[in-house]
C-alpha cells in the first residue's frame, strides 16, 4: 500500500515539474480562463464535462510532449548526438500531439461558449 501512495508522491512530483516549463503555466491560464467564462455563461453541466474532459487532455499532452523531449535530449547528449532529423521528428510529432489536442479543446471550447 506504501508502493501506492508513494507513487502518487511521484506523480505530484512530474506535476510540479510540468509546472516549471511556461507553456504548461499557459495551457493552465487558459483552461482557468475557459472554466470562468463557463461559469460566467452558465453552462450546462454536460458542457462543463466537456470542457473539463477537453483541458485534461490538453494538459496531459503537454506533459507527455514534455517528457518526450526531455528523453530525447538526453539520449542526444548521452551519444554525443548534434541536430538528428530522427529525433527531430520525434520531438515535433510529440508537439504536434499537443497541437492537435489544443485545436480540438479550442473547437469545444468555442462551440460550448457560443451555444451558451
Amino acid at each position: 500500500m506504501w508502493r501506492r501512495l508513494r507513487s502518487f508522491g511521484y506523480a505530484f512530483r512530474g506535476l510540479a515539474v510540468g509546472w516549471a516549463g511556461p507553456n504548461f503555466r499557459i495551457q493552465v491560464a487558459a483552461g482557468v480562463t475557459v472554466l470562468f467564462l463557463a461559469g460566467v455563461y452558465s453552462v450546462t453541466r454536460t458542457d462543463l464535462g466537456l470542457l473539463l474532459v477537453a483541458i485534461t487532455i490538453v494538459l496531459s499532452a503537454e506533459l507527455a510532449n514534455t517528457a518526450v523531449e526531455r528523453v530525447c535530449d538526453l539520449i542526444a547528449e548521452l551519444h554525443g548526438i548534434g541536430v538528428d532529423a530522427r529525433i527531430r521528428d520525434i520531438k515535433d510529432m510529440a508537439a504536434a500531439a499537443v497541437l492537435v489536442a489544443a485545436i480540438g479543446a479550442a473547437a469545444i471550447g468555442v462551440t460550448v461558449l457560443v451555444r451558451a
